[in-house]
C-alpha cells in the first residue's frame, strides 16, 4: 500500500504540473513532425541551368531535375541567391557543372541528377569537373555544416549556464535581495548580462580558435569576425536564458526548454537542409535566433565575407538581444516591483 501511495502522489504531482505534462506527450509529437518532414523530402530535384548541352542530354535530365532557361550571363548571381541549384555547361572534352557550394544537400542533388543523365546518354570520354563558387569541391561535409555547429554549441551552452544560474539567484534569494535595494531594474539586468557575458565572451574565443586551428576546419574569413559573430550569438541566447529562467521555478523546469529552444534550431539552421521544402515550412527558421547566426558564420568562413557582408544577419541578433532585454526588465516585476 506505501508503494501504491508514493506512485500516487507522483502521478498527482505530474497531472497538477501542465509543462512536464507538454513536455512528456507533446513536445515529443511535435518534434517527430518536424524530423520527418525535413528528412522526408520527397521533392528533392534540383533546379538547373544548361549551357550548349546537346538536345538528348536536355531530354534525359529533365528525369531528374528541374530545367530553368537562364541566361548565361546571371548565372552567377542566381546560383548566389539559390534561384538556381546548378548550372551544366557543355565545353570541348569536359561537363562543367556550378553550384552555389554552401549546402551540401544541394550540391550533392545536383552531381547526383547530373551523373545519373550523364550515365543515360553522354559520351564517356567527357570528364565532369566541379566548379563550386564558394568553399572547394574538396570540402568535407563537416566543413560545411562546421560554422553552424560553432554558432549551435556557443548559443546551447550559454543559454543554459544563463538560465540555470538565473534561476540559482532568485532560489538562494539574491535577487530578492537586489530587489529591495535603490538598484533598477534595467540596472540588475545588464549587470548579469555582463557578467554572464564575461564568461560567454571566452567560450566563444575557446570555440573559434579552437574549430578553426585545431579541428582545421575550413575558413577563407576572418577569425575575429568569426568571434564577433559568435559573441552576438551568446549574447542573444544569454538573454533568452535569463528571460525564460524568470517564468522557472526551479532547474529542472529550466531544463524542460532546452528542447522547445534548441532542438528547432537544430533543424532550421542549416545543420539538415531545408532546400527541398515549401516556403511556409522555411518560415520557422526565420524567426529562431541561430538561422542568422548560421547565415553570418557561413558568409564568412566559406564565402569569405566580412562583417560588413552580414551586417543584416547582425543587426537581426542585435534585435533579438535587445528584445529579450526588455522583456527581462519587465519580468522581473513578477518578482516584486522597485
Amino acid at each position: 500500500m506505501r508503494v501504491f501511495a508514493i506512485s500516487k502522489r507522483i502521478i498527482k504531482q505530474f497531472l497538477k504540473d501542465r509543462r512536464s505534462l507538454a513536455m512528456i506527450f507533446v513536445a515529443p509529437i511535435v518534434l517527430l513532425f518536424l524530423f520527418s518532414y525535413i528528412l522526408k523530402q520527397d521533392d528533392t530535384k534540383p533546379t538547373l541551368a544548361l549551357v550548349d548541352a546537346p538536345p538528348a542530354f536536355e531530354q534525359i535530365v529533365k528525369d531528374y531535375a528541374k530545367v530553368k532557361n537562364v541566361n548565361p550571363s546571371d548565372i552567377e548571381d542566381k546560383l548566389k541567391n539559390m534561384d538556381l541549384d546548378g548550372a551544366v555547361l557543355f565545353k570541348s572534352g569536359e561537363i562543367v557543372v556550378q553550384f552555389e557550394g554552401t549546402d551540401k544537400a544541394r550540391s550533392t542533388a545536383v552531381m547526383d541528377a547530373i551523373q545519373s543523365a550523364v550515365k543515360e546518354n553522354t559520351p564517356s570520354n567527357l570528364k565532369i569537373v566541379m566548379d563550386p563558387i564558394y568553399g572547394s569541391k574538396n570540402m568535407e561535409s563537416f566543413d560545411s555544416i562546421g560554422p553552424i555547429f560553432i554558432g549551435f554549441f556557443s548559443f546551447l551552452f550559454v543559454f543554459i549556464l544563463s538560465g540555470i544560474s538565473f534561476v540559482r539567484e532568485r532560489l538562494t534569494t539574491t535577487l530578492e535581495r537586489l530587489l529591495v535595494t535603490p538598484v533598477k531594474r534595467w540596472e540588475i539586468v545588464v549587470g548579469y548580462i555582463l557578467g554572464f557575458g564575461f564568461f560567454a565572451l571566452i567560450q566563444s574565443i575557446i570555440i573559434t580558435v579552437f574549430s578553426i586551428s585545431v579541428l582545421d576546419m575550413y575558413n577563407v574569413g576572418s577569425a575575429w569576425e568569426v568571434c564577433v559573430v559568435n559573441i552576438l550569438l551568446s549574447l542573444t541566447a544569454l538573454t533568452l536564458g535569463m528571460l525564460l529562467s524568470a517564468y522557472a521555478n526551479n532547474e529542472f523546469q529550466v531544463v524542460q526548454f532546452i528542447p522547445v529552444i534548441a532542438v528547432p534550431q537544430i533543424l532550421f539552421s542549416g545543420i539538415f537542409s531545408t532546400a527541398f521544402l515549401p516556403n511556409w515550412f522555411k518560415f520557422i527558421g526565420g524567426i529562431l535566433p541561430l538561422t542568422y547566426g548560421a547565415e553570418a558564420l557561413r558568409g564568412i568562413m566559406i564565402k569569405g565575407q566580412s562583417l560588413s557582408d552580414v551586417v543584416y544577419q547582425l543587426l537581426i541578433l542585435l534585435g533579438f538581444s535587445i528584445l529579450f532585454i526588455s522583456l527581462n526588465i519587465v519580468a522581473l516585476k513578477k518578482q516584486r516591483s522597485i
